[in-house]
């Protein structure tokens, strides 16, 4: 499971300094490998605990061969001068400007990583290192206001004409062609054929590679609407997490408006709603079909059931919250991993929901105070060890039995 820490980093900061002057003393790990002098921003392992990519400031996304500890590829989001598929949106000849890569994905099976940034994704062939795809998110018609207009304090700086589409911006009148909901997480399936992006504005979109066909899941947007004056107004419903099944025929969403969502790619059709009480913040599936993770910002950190929809259990942690940045179910079934902005690598009964070990990642190098971010996790070696990445830019292997 991906990064999702950028998202709720200003949920968690607090809780992160308050928390660490109670933490227990650091673990040692089984094995440590430095995969970024500097520290990353985003990390996903594989599945298989293979490979992992880790997205940094210098070195854009370096995929790791993690059975040998050898970096395998460097990759760069969208490089200057490389034009974007647009999937007949916008304009055909978009070039990109950086390598900011927040959010990332490897599939299932080890064929594809999937890159993105704010506006823009990228798909790269696991095998071969090549790209095989540069894309840009959806643009809208915007106009720009005027300096001295009163909505930009309190609003943006332009006004949405078209949210769906730009068709022949009017320069003059000071209209342009802006992506204006930024992609927050993604996933890949298995061949690449299955691209999933969850949006600040609510959106989920599936992708099908081979057609450029589109489905834009909208459950999470909700509008309501003023008994009084009539007005209508948006909750907030940003998607902060998505998963997919490895055949891409399933997602799954959670969102700010406190709800995660399991649905059909093919259709639309929502399969089961998890309910929480605040903003779900991580959401994970497991690819055998068993079982989802749902968490939000306070208590409920959930194991579902999927052949009922019922819940299994909820994590029992004794802090008075918890945000996960990761979560990874074991491929026996038996055991969740999870992560968090405070250094935790937890693991977690799934039946019972009880803690049965915990680690602490290695802080930061001159972190004051000593912190790091669990960016992914998996299993490996039948379920006896779980290697983790992190903010400090390290891979490191932990025992479960030992």
């Amino acid at each position: 499971m991906k990064n999702k820490f950028p998202y709720v980093i200003n949920a968690v900061l607090l809780s992160v300094v308050m928390l660490t002057g109670c933490q227990p003393r650091s673990s040692i790990p089984a094995q440590q490998n430095i995969h970024s002098q500097d520290g990353s921003f985003a990390a996903d392992v594989s599945y298989s605990g293979r490979y992992a990519a880790v997205s940094s400031l210098y070195h854009g996304v370096a995929l790791w061969d993690l059975e040998s500890n050898g970096l395998k590829y460097n990759w760069y989001q969208t490089p200057k001068q490389q034009t974007f598929s647009l999937f007949n949106d916008g304009d055909e000849n978009a070039t990109a400007d950086n390598n900011f890569v927040l959010a990332l994905d490897i599939a299932h099976d080890d064929s594809y990583a999937l890159l993105a940034d704010k506006s823009s994704f990228s798909l790269w062939n696991i095998k071969t290192g090549q790209n095989e795809g540069y894309w840009l998110a959806k643009q809208s018609k915007v106009k720009y206001l005027p300096k001295n207009d009163a909505r930009i304090a309190s609003s943006s700086m332009y006004e949405v004409i078209d949210a769906n589409k730009c068709q022949s911006p009017n320069i003059e009148q000071g209209e342009r062609c802006e992506v204006v909901a930024d992609i927050r997480d993604v996933a890949v399936s298995n061949y690449g054929n299955h691209i999933l992006l969850g949006k600040s504005n609510g959106e989920v979109v599936h992708i099908s590679k081979a057609t450029g066909r589109r489905i834009e899941f909208l459950g999470h947007q909700q509008v309501l609407v003023d008994d009084d004056s009539g007005e209508t107004f948006h909750l907030n419903n940003a998607i902060n997490s998505v998963d997919m099944s490895p055949n891409g025929a399933f997602a799954l969403s959670g969102s700010s408006d406190q709800s995660a969502y399991l649905w059909d790619t093919k259709t639309g059709q929502v399969i089961y709603k998890f309910q929480h009480n605040s903003r779900v913040v991580l959401v994970a599936l497991d690819p055998k079909g068993r079982y989802a993770f749902t968490s939000d910002t306070k208590k409920q950190a959930k194991i579902w059931d999927l052949k009922t929809g019922k819940m299994i259990s909820n994590l029992q942690f004794t802090s008075r919250q918890e945000i996960f940045t990761t979560a990874r179910f074991s491929q026996n079934g038996r055991y969740l991993v999870t992560g968090a902005p405070t250094r935790k690598l937890t693991l977690w009964d799934v039946k019972t929901g009880k803690e049965q070990k915990e680690w602490l990642v290695t802080a930061r190098k001159n972190s004051r105070p000593s912190s790091a971010v669990v960016y992914s996790a998996a299993f490996i070696n039948s379920d006896s060890q779980i290697i983790s990445e992190s903010s400090a830019g390290l891979s490191e292997v932990w025992n479960i039995n030992k």
